[in-house]
């Protein structure tokens, strides 16, 4: 592949790669991006994914052509994994397995890159604006005539920002869509690392767990995968299934939340008009016990008139 074919194939996949990216969920897009880069550079399968670099923790994975294990079962290998180490510590470079001296004599390619028929392997690690975030694409092969060549990698590192950056306006565009009037919302992958946010989510999050919030607490991620909605102090979450990934809205409790079930009841009634005899005939209880919770209501709200409080009420 010259320079200027390669110029012009690098033109040709951006234009599909940007288009791709307004038009498809995050793994339909990982797979599809995936698939056309086979068109440009041979290859046998291929990771798309992030995670945790302390510790080695893929969470967020898309594979091609392969069975997700790939990775999953990595982690039996991963400190010993001298490709790892290499591409780690040059990150935005593009680097092959035979750029680690004797690797095909090592336990991690012994032990796990060759059980998946990955002899040959290209793949690039990308910092991401979540601190200790990163991602990488890896191009496997097993039946090549020769390792991956120069040009082939000087092609796949110019792609490399291209890949994060569409990516992450394919998140950002996708929770667009999924965010609603006083919410603001995240993406994050299977352990609660934060991808992407729309709306106030990075200022809610620092509130309610006093610091930046790269990836949620985990008693946070246990409660809402287990589909429950999430209570804090200040907050309320709930979290939807995206792909591989997962949704989470948050936003801030009703004003009316620190009122008890009762004060809420009283305050929805005499807010809508009607008086203390009339509340307490629709409750069953007597005037003065309503004019009493009212004036704790108002206490409480820090209002004292029925006209804020009807404010209020509306915002239930």
């Amino acid at each position: 592949m010259g320079e200027v074919e390669s110029v012009s194939k690098l033109s040709d996949f951006l234009l599909e790669l940007y288009h791709d990216a307004s038009e498809c969920t995050s793994d339909e897009f990982r797979l599809r991006v995936l698939r056309n880069l086979q068109r440009f550079i041979p290859f046998d399968f291929g990771v798309w994914g992030g995670g945790r670099a302390d510790g080695r923790l893929v969470t967020d994975l898309t594979v091609l052509n392969q069975s997700e294990a790939l990775l999953g079962d990595w982690g039996t290998v991963a400190e010993y994994d001298a490709f790892c180490d290499l591409t780690l510590n040059r990150l935005g470079a593009t680097a092959r397995f035979d750029d680690v001296p004797e690797y095909r004599a090592s336990l991690a390619y012994n032990e796990h890159w060759r059980q998946f028929n990955a002899s040959n392997m290209m793949a690039t690690i990308l910092g991401e604006r979540t601190d200790g975030y990163v991602s990488f694409v890896g191009l496997c092969a097993d039946d090549r005539p020769r390792t991956f060549s120069d040009r082939e990698r000087r092609f796949k590192q110019m792609l490399m920002p291209h890949l994060s950056q569409a990516l992450r306006m394919n998140r950002e565009l996708w929770i667009r869509r999924a965010a609603m009037e006083d919410e603001a919302i995240a993406l994050v992958d299977q352990q609660g690392w934060v991808l992407c946010t729309q709306g106030p989510f990075d200022d809610f999050a620092r509130q309610e767990w006093r610091g930046n919030v790269a990836h949620l607490p985990a008693v946070v991620m246990g409660v809402l995968k287990r589909g429950n909605r999430w209570r804090g102090e200040l907050l309320d979450a709930r979290m939807s299934r995206f792909g591989s990934s997962y949704v989470v809205h948050l936003s801030v409790h009703s004003t009316l939340s620190g009122l008890s079930p009762r004060e809420r009841e009283v305050a929805g009634l005499f807010a809508s008009g009607m008086t203390n005899k009339q509340v307490a005939r629709a409750l069953g209880t007597s005037p003065s016990t309503v004019r009493n919770q009212v004036v704790r209501i108002y206490e409480k709200l820090g209002i004292s008139s029925k006209a804020e409080l009807a404010g209020f009420v509306g915002g239930m």
